[in-house]
Formats: structure tokens, C-alpha cells, sequence
């Protein structure tokens, strides 16, 4: 007897989940308008069919919607960190949003600016608010741990390496290629003694490969040129303690520079040239300064531009992707596009530095 196949189209999976085509078409486009339980009953029957979306549809309706500016749907930067305005305030975390924005309304799209610790939020409220406002697309900031939304009907996309759940596709810097760039950057500069200097977060944040780098480089320099690294503890985002860690650090760096000298400090910190002041050092005649991502934040400064405006806008790149492709839910795969930067010359180093040719 020969064997029936079923077509895998929107009205037999309509019929075959009992439900109307409308109904099917809104479950199949993560729109709002059916219960959750019909929602995963029609995927799964699309998904046992062999169902894909029409691409010359979707194509259509993205240059439709690109082409309205009126239309311009919704999607979600959900701001993790302690203060509401802290990617509008802090000119070091601004250019994520600003590159964000522009992308997305070169797309069809508008970023909405959601702050996780509004007074009650909770993650059932949350995932209320995206569905009400219509938003299937999230973009998860750093310094985010976990995230406990539903998932099912949301196209999502991690900024930076902060998020431990769920392991969604992320969008961050390459530290490591950066923090390379600027140890052979200085090499060539002609400095011999590197220091590097970073916050313990951050080697964290690389799962220690940031520490890896800093050991590979070290092991290839000759025994007098050899600094060992310093990496301050971690002291979270409270700001009751922001002081007094800032304290402890300016402590910690200037006991490390007054014992090891180095000719030139690689950090992650926009206060490393105060510090270095205060302890009787002149910059960069005594001592010189790298910034790993100096962007809008020191930009007279030496160091790595670390794009963070073209990493905004990829997170975006990558959402609208998900959300036009319909790959909803935590990823099986989840994958990590890493953002090259490029080295800048600045005021805080000698090129090259006194007494080499």
C-alpha cells in the first residue's frame, strides 16, 4: 500500500492540531493570540512535518517594514546593571547602545531600554511587559548570571560573556586578541618591562584565558623583563562598596608598580593615570599607560579600540537574524562571535620610549 505524505503546510498543520488556520499562522510566527499549550502543539507538528517559513515572504515583509519608519517594531535591550542609566550615563558602555540603536533602525526595528531592577521587577513580570509590548527579540547586557524568562517565544542574544544561564548566542570582544594585540603593539613600540593589570572580573569573564595570555607572554620573555601579573579581586556592582574598593585598588596597584617597575601598565581601568600621579610617577615619561578599550572612554589614551559600537550593532545583526528565521527558545548550539580591536596611539606612551632607539 502506498504510503500518504502529509504536506507541511499551514492548513494541514491547522487541521492537524485541531486549531484554525489563523491560529496556526499566529503560533507559527511567535505572535501573541494562543495559550502556550497550543503554541508548543502546533511547533511540534510543524517541526514532525518538516515545515519552513516561505524566505521570499519573510524577505518581503523585512523590506516592507525597513521601508516604514512608522512601523518600526519593538525589540528589547534589557539593562542588567545597577543603574538605570548606566548605557546612557558612562561614556565607557554608551557606544554599545548608540551602535545598537543605529543598526536596528537601519533594519526596521526600534531598541527599547528595559531596566531588570525596576523597584518590583521580577522575571514573571518581565516576561509579561515583552509579551504586552509585542517584543519576540531580547538583547541580555552584561553583568547579567541568570535569566529566568520564557523562552519559548523569544529570539535572544547575550552581550558580553557574563550570562552563565541559559547559554544563549553571545556577541562580546576577543580579550584575548586584544590583549595580544597590545603586548606585541608595545614590543614594537621598543618596552621591554610589561606590566599588565586587571580586574579579576574580567580574566573571570574569559574563563581565565585572559591569565593564559598574560602566562604565554611572560614565559617568552627573558627572566629581567618578566613582571608578575596583578589581578584585583572581584567586588561586585554595589555601590554601598564602590569607594573603598576603589581605594583598595589604588593600594594594590601602587605597592605592585613601586615594586616591580614596570615600564608600561596594559589595564582595563580609566583611573590607572590618577593612580599612577598620586604614587610620584609622571605619564608616560616614568611609567607609560595601555587601556584596553579606550572607544569613547579615554580616547587620548594608548591602547586597544575594542569596537564596542560595531559590537552593539552585531548583537543586533544577530537578533533579527533569529527573530526572521523563527529560531525561538534557548539554542541548542549556542555560538560566540568574538569582536576583533585595533590598536590606537595615544598621549600615555613614548614612541619610542626614553633611552631606546
Amino acid at each position: 500500500m502506498k504510503k500518504t505524505t502529509i504536506k507541511a503546510s499551514v492548513g494541514n498543520i491547522a487541521r492537524l492540531a485541531g486549531v484554525s488556520t489563523a491560529s496556526a499562522s499566529v503560533a507559527l510566527n511567535n505572535q501573541p493570540g494562543v495559550s502556550s499549550g497550543t503554541r508548543k502543539r502546533i511547533l511540534r507538528i510543524a517541526k514532525k512535518l518538516g515545515y519552513a517559513p516561505d524566505a521570499n515572504i519573510g524577505n518581503w515583509m523585512a523590506r516592507v517594514r525597513e521601508a516604514k519608519s512608522k512601523d518600526l517594531l519593538p525589540i528589547a535591550w534589557l539593562n542588567t546593571a545597577g543603574e538605570r542609566d548606566a548605557y546612557t550615563r558612562h561614556l565607557f558602555q554608551t557606544p554599545y547602545l548608540e551602535g545598537a540603536r543605529a543598526r536596528a533602525h537601519e533594519l526596521g526595528y526600534k531598541v527599547d531600554d528595559i531596566w531588570g531592577h525596576e523597584p518590583g521587577m521580577t522575571m514573571k513580570r518581565l516576561t509579561k511587559i515583552l509579551y504586552q509590548r509585542g517584543i519576540e527579540g531580547v538583547i541580555i547586557t552584561h553583568p547579567a548570571r541568570h535569566m529566568r524568562l520564557d523562552w519559548d517565544h523569544l529570539a535572544s542574544v547575550a552581550l558580553g560573556t557574563s550570562l552563565l544561564a541559559p547559554r544563549l548566542h553571545r556577541i562580546t570582544g576577543d580579550f584575548c586578541f586584544n590583549l595580544q594585540l597590545a603586548l606585541k603593539s608595545l614590543k614594537r613600540i621598543g618596552y621591554r618591562r610589561i606590566g599588565i593589570c586587571l580586574g579579576h572580573e574580567l580574566d573571570s569573564y574569559s574563563n581565565f584565558t585572559i591569565r593564559a595570555t598574560a602566562a604565554a607572554f611572560y614565559a617568552n620573555a627573558s627572566p629581567e623583563d618578566r613582571i608578575p601579573p596583578l589581578f584585583h579581586e572581584y567586588v561586585g556592582y554595589d555601590e554601598s562598596v564602590a569607594e573603598k574598593a576603589t581605594e583598595l585598588r589604588a593600594r594594590e596597584m601602587v605597592a605592585w608598580l613601586k615594586r616591580y617597575r614596570p615600564g608600561v601598565i596594559v589595564g582595563h581601568d580609566n583611573r590607572h593615570e590618577q593612580w599612577v600621579n598620586a604614587a610620584g610617577y609622571r605619564v608616560p615619561e616614568d611609567v607609560g599607560i595601555v587601556h584596553l578599550a579606550v572607544d569613547d572612554d579615554v580616547l587620548d589614551w594608548a591602547g586597544i579600540h575594542s569596537r564596542r559600537r560595531e559590537t552593539g550593532a552585531s548583537s543586533v545583526d544577530q537578533l533579527v537574524s533569529l527573530m526572521r528565521n523563527h529560531q525561538f527558545g534557548v539554542p541548542s548550539t549556542p555560538l560566540t562571535v568574538l569582536i576583533r580591536g585595533s590598536w590606537h596611539n595615544g598621549r600615555t606612551i613614548q614612541t619610542p620610549p626614553s633611552g631606546k632607539k
